[in-house]
């Protein structure tokens, strides 16, 4: 049981081509016997509301709300979190900009750890300075807090009940990051899938001032938490894939 948490802002062209692939890659993998798709409109301006409760009227598993105004992926996972209802959740972008297999390569490993990470492979095809800044991003939270994986940022399936233990802070895109590092300061198992990136279909400004300062803002009060307040060590445990 999975819940897939959609965050949409002017996606009114790939919104139902993104349930479809969500559709596709769960009949794909056995072991998924029941989902839901909660999508929040982050206040887009184009047909993305009328889109989505379009797809409603046809698929009973599919939850919507939307926000006054944009307010950021952060703000609208978090809102989605007060929704969900099964035990793991991912967070599939409204551009439909992950693939079927990416998605089932992830689902596979379902059951093998509470917290199932991607890293992206063909790295080559991304721009030099797009590189460049994940592997810094990487490396500061492999500096600061010890989280020793491949890659924080991706599209992970998480834990339900235990996220929505935690405090979460970020409204934007630092969102994912702080997820992952309160996680590992939990006695949870987690594991690292390699998966084949494919490029948005639209240009995204992810690196905004607006997501900078969230980022930033994130950052310190991680920083505060885990190396001022309480100082506490990874208690995370690493599952091993052989492929």
């Amino acid at each position: 049981m999975i819940s897939f948490i959609i965050p949409a802002l002017d996606e009114a062209e790939h919104i139902e081509s993104t349930v479809d692939t969500i559709y596709a890659a769960v009949n794909a993998v056995e072991l998924i016997d029941k989902f839901e798709i909660v999508i929040i409109d982050d206040g887009s301006v184009d047909l993305t509301e009328q889109r989505t409760k379009s797809l409603k009227s046809k698929f009973s598993n599919i939850t919507y709300e939307k926000n006054e105004k944009n307010f950021g992926m952060g703000y609208s996972v978090k809102k989605a979190l007060k929704i969900i209802k099964y035990k793991k959740f991912i967070i599939i972008p409204g551009g439909n900009d992950i693939e079927i297999n990416t998605i089932v390569s992830s689902l596979k490993f379902y059951n093998n750890s509470d917290l199932i990470m991607q890293y992206p492979t063909n790295t080559e095809d991304r721009t030099k300075l797009r590189n460049i800044m994940s592997k810094i991003y990487s490396l500061i939270f492999i500096i600061f807090f010890d989280c020793n994986v491949y890659y924080i940022n991706g599209a992970s399936i998480f834990p339900t009940e235990q996220v929505k233990s935690l405090k979460l802070n970020s409204n934007r895109h630092g969102i994912i990051a702080e997820m992952v590092t309160k996680l590992m300061r939990t006695r949870i198992t987690f594991c690292e899938v390699p998966i084949f990136y494919k490029f948005p279909h639209k240009i995204r400004s992810t690196i905004t001032l607006k997501n900078l300062l969230d980022v930033s803002i994130s950052f310190i009060n991680l920083l505060i938490e885990f190396k001022i307040k309480n100082r506490q060590d990874i208690k995370a445990k690493r599952n091993h894939i052989n492929y």
